[in-house]
C-alpha cells in the first residue's frame, strides 16, 4: 500500500510538472506575435503593360507605398487576365484589374478597393468616322483587338459578337481582320511615324489597323499618340446602353469572361484630346470600367493595412478618386483585413484597448494557469498525506522499539524518550495545521490519526526507575508493533 502510495505522488508530481511546462509553452506562443517583427513584407505587384496611365498609378502607388513603410515590386504583363492568373496562381501578391474580368476558380482573390474608371475608347480612320455605320465601316477592316491577356482583347471580343460581327476561325473568313497589337507596339509605331516624312510616314500610318479598342484612363497616353500620329477620330460606342444590359452571362464559366453587371456607362468628354483640333467634337458614350486593386485571400493584414491607407488616404486617393470596395460592386469579397481597416474609427479607442485586454487576458491566463500549477506542485511536496502521518507514526515507535530492544544499549534515557514525544507533538500541531487549511479532510481520518498521535504518546510515558520497567516496556511495544507490522 505504501508503495502505491509513493507511485502515485510521484505521478502526480511529474504530471504537474509537464502540466506548467505546457502552460509555459502555451503563454510563449501567445506572445510570440506581440514580440515578432511587425514590418509589412515586400509586395508582388501588377497593373499591366508599362505604357499605360495605369501602370504610372502604380508606380505612383508604390512611391507612396514606401512612406508607410511598404515595399511594391512590380512586375509588368499583358493585362487584367493575366495578371489574375498569376494572382490565382501565387505569382503576384496583388495587382490593379479591371472591375467584372472573372477568371475561373478565383476564391483565393479578394479586393481591398477601388481606383478611377477606364473608359473604353472607340478609333477610327477619318473615312470610316465620315462613313456613319460604325458597324458597317468596318466590316472587312483591319480592327486591333489589344494584346492576349488584357481587358480590351475581352471587351472586343464582346463588341463584335454583340454587332454580330464573326471572328475568323479555321472554317469561315470572319467579318473583320482582327490584329492583337499591344499598347507598347502602338506607342513605338506612334514614335516613329512622328519621326519620320513623306512617304515612308505614309507608309507606316498605313501599317496600323483600320478601327482600334482602346480601354484606358482617361485622358490616355496612348489614344493622345495615336490621335497625333495618324489622325485617328473617336466615335461612340455603338448601343452602349443595350449592350450593358444584356448582362445574363455565365459567373461559373471554365473560361474567363466579362460579367456586364460590373460595367457602367460613361463618356469620353468632348475636346478631350488635341490634334490638329480637340477631339472628340462631342460627348462620345461609351463603356465605363472600375479599377479594382485585388489580392490574395491569404496576404497578411500587416502587409494589407499600409497598402490601404496608401489607397485612401494622403495624395494618391485625391488623384485617382479612391474608393472603399464598400462603395462599389465587385465579383470578390473584401479582405478581412481590409474590413478591420475600414472600421478603424468605430469606436477606435474602445477596440483597439479590447483587442489588447483579449492579448493580455489571455497571456495572463496562461500564466496564471502555469503560476498555479507550479504552486500546487509546491503545496503537493510541503502538505502532508495521511499517509506521511501514518509513517512518522510508525517511525517513532519503531525508534522507541529498537531503544527497547537492544540489549546491549543503555537503558532509554528520558531525554530520548522526551525527544520522541516531541516530534509526536509537532505532528499533531501540523495535523491541526492541515485541517484548517482544508489539506486533511474526514472526520473519521482525522480521529484515527489522532487516536494513534495519542497511543503512541502514552507509550512513551513510563517511569524508568523501577527495575523491571524495560521487560514491561518492551512487551507494551511488542504488543503495540504486531499490528502496525501486519499493516
Amino acid at each position: 500500500m505504501v508503495g502505491i502510495r509513493i507511485i502515485r505522488r510521484a505521478v502526480e508530481r511529474k504530471l504537474a510538472v509537464f502540466c506548467s511546462v505546457g502552460f509555459g509553452l502555451l503563454s510563449l506562443s501567445l506572445a510570440m506575435p506581440l514580440l515578432s517583427d511587425q514590418r509589412p513584407p515586400a509586395l508582388r505587384m501588377s497593373a499591366g503593360p508599362e505604357a499605360t496611365r495605369r501602370h504610372a498609378v502604380a508606380v505612383y502607388m508604390s512611391e507612396q507605398a514606401a512612406q508607410n513603410e511598404l515595399t511594391v515590386e512590380l512586375l509588368p504583363n499583358a493585362g487584367s487576365e493575366e495578371s489574375l492568373r498569376l494572382l490565382k496562381g501565387g505569382q503576384l501578391d496583388a495587382a490593379i484589374v479591371s472591375n467584372g474580368v472573372v477568371v475561373p476558380n478565383d476564391d483565393d482573390i479578394v479586393v481591398l478597393g477601388a481606383m478611377e474608371l477606364e473608359a473604353v475608347h472607340l478609333l477610327v480612320r477619318k473615312d470610316m468616322a465620315d462613313h456613319g455605320a460604325i458597324r458597317e465601316a468596318i466590316r472587312g477592316r483591319r480592327v486591333n483587338l489589344g494584346e492576349r491577356g488584357s481587358t480590351e482583347w475581352l471587351l472586343a471580343r464582346e463588341f463584335l459578337a454583340f454587332a454580330r460581327l464573326k471572328l475568323p476561325s479555321m472554317s469561315q473568313p470572319g467579318d473583320v481582320v482582327p490584329t492583337e497589337y499591344g499598347k507598347d507596339h502602338l506607342l513605338k509605331k506612334c514614335a516613329d511615324i512622328l519621326q519620320a516624312n513623306g512617304s515612308a510616314k505614309e507608309s507606316l500610318i498605313a501599317e496600323l489597323p483600320d478601327c482600334l479598342i482602346v480601354l484606358a484612363s482617361l485622358p490616355s497616353p496612348v489614344v493622345q499618340q495615336l490621335v497625333e500620329a495618324a489622325d485617328y477620330q473617336i466615335a461612340p460606342l455603338p448601343a452602349t446602353r443595350a449592350f450593358l444590359l444584356d448582362n445574363l452571362q455565365d459567373s461559373s464559366s471554365s473560361i474567363t469572361v466579362v460579367q456586364r453587371e460590373f460595367l457602367q456607362r460613361t463618356v469620353v468628354p468632348s475636346h478631350c484630346y488635341f490634334a490638329n483640333r480637340g477631339l472628340p467634337e462631342n460627348d462620345c458614350e461609351t463603356v465605363g470600367v472600375r479599377l479594382l486593386v485585388v489580392a490574395r485571400k491569404d496576404l497578411p493584414a500587416r502587409a494589407v493595412q499600409p497598402l490601404m491607407k496608401t489607397l485612401l488616404e494622403g495624395e494618391l486617393a485625391h488623384r485617382i478618386d479612391s474608393k472603399s470596395p464598400r462603395d462599389i460592386v465587385t465579383p470578390y469579397a473584401i479582405h478581412p483585413a481590409a474590413l478591420a481597416y475600414l472600421d478603424r474609427d468605430k469606436p477606435l479607442a474602445i477596440k483597439a484597448a479590447m483587442e489588447w485586454l483579449s492579448s493580455g487576458l489571455s497571456i495572463f491566463g496562461a500564466f496564471s494557469a502555469g503560476a498555479l500549477s507550479l504552486y500546487s506542485l509546491v503545496w503537493r511536496r510541503k502538505a502532508r498525506q495521511p499517509s506521511d502521518y501514518y509513517a512518522e507514526i510508525r517511525t517513532v515507535e519503531q525508534l522507541a522499539l529498537s531503544a527497547e530492544l537492544d540489549s546491549s544499549s543503555p537503558i532509554p534515557s528520558h531525554e530520548f524518550m522526551k525527544h520522541l514525544d516531541d516530534r509526536l507533538l509537532k505532528l499533531r500541531q501540523e495535523l491541526i495545521e492541515d485541517i484548517c487549511e482544508g489539506r486533511i479532510k474526514g472526520e473519521q481520518l482525522i480521529s484515527n490519526i489522532l487516536a494513534l498521535l495519542k497511543d503512541a504518546r502514552r507509550n512513551l510515558q513510563v517511569d524508568f526507575s523501577e527495575p523491571d520497567v524495560r521487560v514491561l516496556r518492551r512487551r507494551k511495544v511488542l504488543n503495540k508493533a504486531a499490528p502496525l507490522a501486519a499493516a
